[in-house]
């Protein structure tokens, strides 16, 4: 299991779901991906647009099994300890369905219940098949210059409503923290 493997490594490890210092930072690239999606068509920011909406999406999973930690936890005597609080996801990857795939069962029903709601659903296809279209896109569309048939793979109004679907995802689930060293 990973706890044991992140609890060996750090003095200081707290799990919490989502992590609010990486979900703040999905927020921010959310809220850039819809003042970019909001630019009328021809005003240069597709690029930008599809680059943070699928980064907005990969945080937002990433808060799920990001860890809390102190990578420099220091005695300041009289028994205060303290450090940099900074977050270290579960998998470093860009790939969404890696990502997705080391969420506990409950939230992957969750998104899955949330799919099938959604005007995303197509029948027999999961969660998981939708993120699996945006696989390879963050990296691909960064470098378009060297590669365009990454954006046959992009629907931009899939894509943003996608963003919008993982972000309600994430905040409809209740908070858990859990403080494991």
């Amino acid at each position: 299991m990973h706890d044991e493997k992140i609890t060996d490594k750090y003095d200081y490890v707290k799990k919490r779901v989502p992590d609010p210092q990486v979900k703040d930072v999905a927020d921010q690239f959310f809220d850039a991906a819809k003042i970019l999606w909001a630019k009328p068509p021809g005003s240069g920011v597709v690029i930008p647009a599809i680059v943070n909406s699928v980064l907005a999406i990969e945080l937002y999973l990433k808060s799920l099994t990001a860890y809390s930690v102190i990578k420099d936890l220091k005695d300041y005597g009289r028994g205060v300890l303290g450090g940099t609080v900074t977050a270290t996801p579960r998998k470093r990857v860009h790939k969404l369905t890696e990502i997705f795939s080391v969420l506990e069962e409950p939230i992957k029903n969750e998104f899955e219940n949330k799919y099938k709601e959604s005007s995303l659903f197509k029948s027999n296809s999961r969660f998981e098949d939708c993120l699996s279209s945006y696989n390879e896109v963050f990296v691909k569309v960064r470098y378009v210059f060297e590669d365009s048939s990454a954006f046959k793979d992009v629907n931009i109004n899939e894509l943003e409503q996608l963003m919008t679907l993982t972000k309600n995802a994430v905040e409809s689930l209740p908070t858990k923290e859990i403080m494991l060293k």
